[in-house]
Parts: C-alpha cells; structure tokens; sequence
C-alpha cells in the first residue's frame, strides 16, 4: 500500500498536534508564496463548486468539501453560487493537503461550509474553468492495494432485466487503515445500458450505500455514518461518486462491501455488458491518499455466455488441492500447475452468505488462510486463478 506522494494536513482540530508533510514542488510553492507576504486571495478568484480549485467540478470536490465541512470564515461580498469567477474574501484559518484555503469550500460565499455549498457543487458539476489541472489518481496493483471491486452472483442477464453489482473495499489481507472518503468513477456501456433520465426506478443507473457496513450504521448515531453523492452522465459514459463520512463520525477501518450498483438493460443487448471502477481517490481520516486497484465487471447473455466463460474457463477440481481438510486452524491452498497463479478467494459459508476476500499474494503457486478465526461448519472457497477459476469446499472443525 503506497500513500499518494502529496502534502499532508492534518484537521482544523488537530493543528497543533504533530504536522507530516512530504515536501514536494507544490509545498515549497506554496511555502515561498506565504513567507513572500501572499496572505490573501486577491489574485485568485473563486468559482463557486470548484473546491480544490483545479478547473473542473467533479466528485473529487465532494470530498474536499466534505473534509471542511462545518468550517466558518469570512463571507464573500456578493453571496452566490453561481458559475462565473467570484472575488474572494481574506484568508480562512484552515488550509486543505494541497495548501488549498477553505475558503474555496465556501460555494456559495456566505461564511459557513454546509449543504448550501453541497448543492451548489451539484448545479455546477462538470463546468470548467478556462484553465483545467487534471485530478492526481494513483492506481494501486490487485494483490498489492486494497481493490475497489465490483462483483455479482450471477453474469448471466437478458433484455430488459434489472441486475445488480456490489462495491466493495478491501479485503481481509488488503484492509483500509483509516477511511474518510473516496471518490471514483464507474464508466459503464451505453449500447446496452438504458439512459439514466433521473426520474424513478427505471433509471439506467441506481447506487445505494450498503446499509448496514463497516463504513455505515445509520443505527450508530452517527458514530459510524457514510453520505454519498452520485451523479450520472450519459453522454460521457461515466457515474461520477462520493462517499465521505458524515458529520461526527470517527475513523473507520475494515473491509467489504460497502455499497451496491443497480443497472437496467436496453431490449436488446449486443454482446458483453461492462462496468469498471476508475479514476479512484481514496482519502485516510486525515485525508492522506491511498493507492486503490480499479476493477471490471462483465454481464453477458445465455447467448453470449461463453464470451465469459472463454475469459474464466472453469478448472477441473484436480487442479487445487486443500489440506488439511477439514482443519481446526490454517488451511492450505495448493494448485497442481506450476503455471498456473492464485489471483483471489472468497469465502462464503454454507447458508451462501458472502464472507470476505482473501487475497493471496501473487505470485503464488500456494497459499494459506486462516479459518480457525470463523465459527465451526462447511464454507465454500471460489478460487480465482490466472488459467480458470474453481468452487472448493472446506471443513471448520
């Protein structure tokens, strides 16, 4: 797991605490600006939604948003959120990790950071400044970085059908140390995907946090609550999202399934249905960055089944071996190619229920997990490899 090689802040309330900062050209820019007297904003203007002052509004802003919000600061002259340059108050007391001050979080101008500049991200979300700076994404390598996966019980869909896709973060050998928020983009397939109208159930595209997760319990009083913005945009082939913590909640850590897609199908479909994890930028607590591996997820007609069976070839149940099995502990995952490579498990139990990733490090030609830590009873691993993939089940005694 790599952290992104970028300034880090830490909170408004933890300004006095110990400050970790990586120097790169950016820091020392912004450093030199403020020991040469540049305390204020005069030569930069605001452009209400644009928080991380970039050029661009996207989901990316959400979270910079969300990391100031409840901050308070002086007002802007004329409160507006509208899309056109906004002359700029005093400086704020708290700056962002890039050294970007808070008073670019303020939208609509009027002293405080809420969800009035939440709504204001939204109307102007995708406008551009004349200048743009493309958003910093770090891709992490699966079975190497925590992995933003997409996956489903079953490819195999049909015209006109309402399917589902699970996001989840992590896995138990890959956790996230510390979550506040990450912001990503699903790119899906318009040939086959209806058009998202943003009028009820039968949008193209539908997104919902997992309710409960270990980001989300909505039961927990806000100790452990997530908030999420989604956006969809036809016309580019892409969902643009937000999840970030909610105001009052703490650091969360852990792994899983964290949210759920739903898709609707067009009335006639044209060969594999693909969605994909992208442009990914997962943020710690203290808004450090993680590296996160994307992922791809395909549907498929029964028709067109083998276009997905030809990409994962089932494996004769030869081509694994468990042992010991059963096992009160550690059990051992073994393939009888030498060419072949373990790229993930999941374990389910026996009533179905999906339990985890365990995520082998790869290469690997074997190796081990441990089930001593799970109840006594019969769980299944579907294994994932480089030549196939194979059901096997194991015993917990």
């Amino acid at each position: 797991m790599h952290a992104f090689r970028r300034p880090i802040f830490v909170s408004e309330t933890q300004k006095n605490r110990s400050l970790k900062v990586w120097i790169n050209k950016t820091a020392v820019a912004i450093s030199i600006g403020i020991l040469m007297g540049a305390s204020s904003l005069k030569a930069q203007q605001v452009w209400p939604g644009d928080v991380n002052n970039n050029g661009i509004v996207n989901n990316v802003d959400v979270l910079f948003w969300a990391y100031a919000e409840g901050a308070q600061g002086p007002a802007r002259a004329t409160v507006s959120g509208d899309w056109a340059p906004q002359d700029p108050p005093e400086l704020w007391a708290a700056t962002f990790p890039d050294g970007q001050n808070y008073a670019f979080a303020d939208c609509n101008g009027d002293g405080n950071v809420n969800s009035a500049d939440l709504n204001i991200i939204r109307n102007n979300f995708w406008q551009t400044q004349p200048m743009v700076s493309l958003d910093e994404f770090f891709t992490g390598t699966v079975g190497q970085d925590p992995q933003l996966l997409l996956e489903t019980a079953d490819p195999i869909t049909e015209p006109e059908a309402t399917e589902t896709a699970s996001l989840s973060l992590g896995s138990e050998q890959l956790q996230v140390d510390s979550f506040f928020g990450i912001a990503f983009s699903l790119k899906f397939d318009t040939l086959n995907i209806i058009p998202t109208d943003g009028i009820g159930p039968d949008d193209g595209i539908e997104f919902e946090l997992a309710n409960p997760s270990w980001i989300n319990d909505p039961m927990g009083m806000g100790t452990n609550r997530s908030e999420v913005f989604f956006e969809v945009m036809d016309d580019y082939a892409v969902a643009q999202v937000a999840i970030y913590r909610g105001p009052n909640a703490g650091a969360a850590s852990g792994f899983g399934e964290i949210a759920e897609f739903s898709i609707v199908m067009e009335d006639i479909i044209v060969g594999l249905v693909e969605l994909e994890t992208d442009s990914i930028f997962l943020a710690g607590h203290n808004f450090e960055g993680v590296e996160v591996a994307p992922s791809r997820l395909k549907f498929a007609t029964p028709e067109d089944s083998l276009l997905l069976q030809d990409r994962e070839p089932f494996l004769s149940k030869e081509a694994i071996n468990l042992y010991p099995n059963p096992t009160n502990g550690w059990l051992t995952l073994e393939l009888t190619d030498n060419g072949n490579e373990i790229q993930a498990v999941d374990l389910y139990n026996a009533q179905g229920e999906y339990l985890g990733r365990l995520n082998a490090p790869r290469p690997a030609n074997a190796a081990r997990f441990d089930l001593g830590k799970y109840p006594v009873g019969l769980y299944m691993l579907r294994i994932k490899t480089k030549k196939g993939i194979l059901a096997k089940m194991a015993a917990r005694i």
